[in-house]
Order: C-alpha cells, then sequence, then structure tokens
C-alpha cells in the first residue's frame, strides 16, 4: 500500500511540475500575464512567473540587441559606400579643375605670345631618378612637333628646357640645373647676368643670377626675366624673384639667389614653345 501511495505522489508532482512547465512555456510565447495571481496556485507561481518574465525580457533584449546590431552594420557599409562613391566623384571633379586651369593657362600664353608656335599642354608623367635638379618627363614627343633645346614653359614663367627626345616623350632639364645657363635680365633693363642651378640651392628649388658687380644695386623682389643672350629663351619671359645677394667665392663679385615663378613642388603640366622670331639663330648657335 505504501508503494502504491509513493508511486501516486510521485506521479501528482510529475504532472504538477509538467502544468507549470507548460504555463511558463505559455507565457512566454504569449508576452502576457496569464499566470494566476492569487491564491495559493499565485502564491506558488508568481516568483516563477516573475523568473519567467525576466528570462523572457532578458532573451527578448538580446534578439533586439543582435537585429539592431545587424541593422547598424548594414546601414554603416551603405555608408561607407556613399562615401567611397563621393571620394572618387571629387578626384574626378579636381581632375577636371585642373584640365580646365590647363587650358587657361595654355589660352593666356596663346594671347601675350601670338607670334610664338607652342605644343598642346603637356602632363608630367614621371621624375628622372637621381635628378637632384628636378627633372621630369612629359608625354609628348617629336610626333608633337617638339625638337630637342625647345623652351619649356608655363603662364606664370620658364620651367627649362627639352634635353632628351623621343616621339610620344621628352625629358626636361629644368632651370634649377648647373647645366642650363640662361641669359637674364632685371625687369627694369638695369642689370643682366646668368641664371643658372646650383646644388646646394636646388635643394630648395632655387637658382641662381651670376656675374653682377659688386655694387650691383639689384634687391630682393626685383623681378628677372630671360634676356636675348644665348638665346635658349624668347626675352622678357619671367624667370623669378630675388630673394637676396650674396657674394661669389672670389669676392670679387655678387649673385642673386633667385626663386622660380614657376611651383616646381606642384607643378603638373608645361607648355613647349616650339617656334618663335630668333629660334632659327639659337639654333644654329647649339648646333
Amino acid at each position: 500500500m505504501g508503494n502504491f501511495f509513493k508511486k501516486n505522489i510521485v506521479r501528482i508532482i510529475l504532472c504538477i511540475v509538467a502544468l507549470l512547465i507548460g504555463m511558463m512555456l505559455y507565457s512566454v510565447t504569449q508576452r502576457g500575464y496569464t499566470l494566476p495571481t492569487t491564491g495559493a496556485i499565485g502564491t506558488i507561481l508568481n516568483p516563477l512567473r516573475s523568473a519567467v518574465n525576466t528570462v523572457s525580457d532578458k532573451v527578448s533584449s538580446s534578439i533586439k540587441i543582435f537585429t539592431d546590431k545587424k541593422e547598424y552594420q548594414d546601414q554603416n557599409k551603405l555608408l561607407k559606400e556613399e562615401n567611397a562613391e563621393l571620394k572618387n566623384q571629387l578626384v574626378e571633379y579636381e581632375k577636371t579643375k585642373q584640365r580646365l586651369a590647363e587650358l587657361e593657362d595654355f589660352m593666356e600664353i596663346k594671347e601675350e605670345h601670338e607670334d610664338y608656335k607652342f605644343s598642346d599642354p603637356c602632363t608630367i608623367i614621371g621624375y628622372v631618378t637621381n635628378d637632384p635638379f628636378h627633372g621630369f618627363i612629359i608625354n609628348k614627343g617629336s610626333n608633337n612637333n617638339i625638337s630637342l633645346y625647345d623652351p619649356v614653359v608655363t603662364s606664370n614663367g620658364i620651367v627649362g628646357i627639352i634635353s632628351e627626345l623621343s616621339e610620344t616623350y621628352s625629358i626636361v632639364k629644368t632651370i634649377c640645373s648647373p647645366e642650363l645657363s640662361v641669359g637674364a635680365i632685371s625687369a627694369n633693363g638695369k642689370y643682366s647676368g646668368i641664371v643658372e642651378g646650383e646644388v646646394l640651392l636646388s635643394d630648395e628649388y632655387m637658382c641662381r643670377m651670376i656675374y653682377l658687380d659688386k655694387d650691383t644695386k639689384l634687391k630682393s623682389g626685383d623681378l628677372i626675366t630671360t634676356s636675348s643672350a644665348g638665346n635658349l629663351f624668347p626675352p622678357g619671359y619671367l624667370i623669378g624673384t630675388v630673394k637676396s645677394l650674396e657674394n661669389m667665392e672670389s669676392g670679387l663679385s655678387k649673385y642673386a639667389v633667385i626663386e622660380p615663378a614657376v611651383d616646381f613642388k606642384t607643378l603638373s603640366s608645361v607648355i613647349v614653345i616650339t617656334d618663335y622670331s630668333g629660334k632659327e639663330a639659337s639654333d644654329g648657335q647649339k648646333n
């Protein structure tokens, strides 16, 4: 008889547990408060209901956090893609702006020198390896009617000359090179000399004007242009500005440190003067 009652008690307990579990699951799935709240059953089940609701809230919060995180990740990915597209558009805008600026420079030079012949604007496509004087390569050559020793300029001033030539590209030697000597004169026409590169000055993209008298009145800020001497460049083209006056090593004369009118640090395109009055005499001297 004792075993019978024990078995029945076990069964009753199992039934109660199953009932409680069922009610807990129902409460979780319905997200409502359907468990009894009064009486003996309520007294027993209220703590369970509270625990179930707590667990349910935590599960819901975790699911919400996961869902929100995924949404944020998708939004972040979309924003990154939009940002990349805007950057690409900005790059294209800057390229277009640069091309327009180059064309404006080209038109300005042509208007100022109607008797000159010019190449189309040339893009710098590379720099001469191990050249401390900033020589560079342009994307046009003899196929574009460019010749050796042709002057290379911008609307701001002179850059250098064509030192090597192929059909499709050319190498430019700049006025920072000691191998290039340019006849020069002050804008007021009072002081003349030769502009050439110098090793120490080239680090700062400077050059110098030599053969100045010791008592020269040339001063900082004076403009220096090309002269007819040497005939490498048409006369009257801007070279740069006097930064300072220094004594030559001999002490018998002075030289002027010249800051070129062209900013070599940001230079991206140039124009080649393919013909001008006096060029034939210049070519004859070089030959």
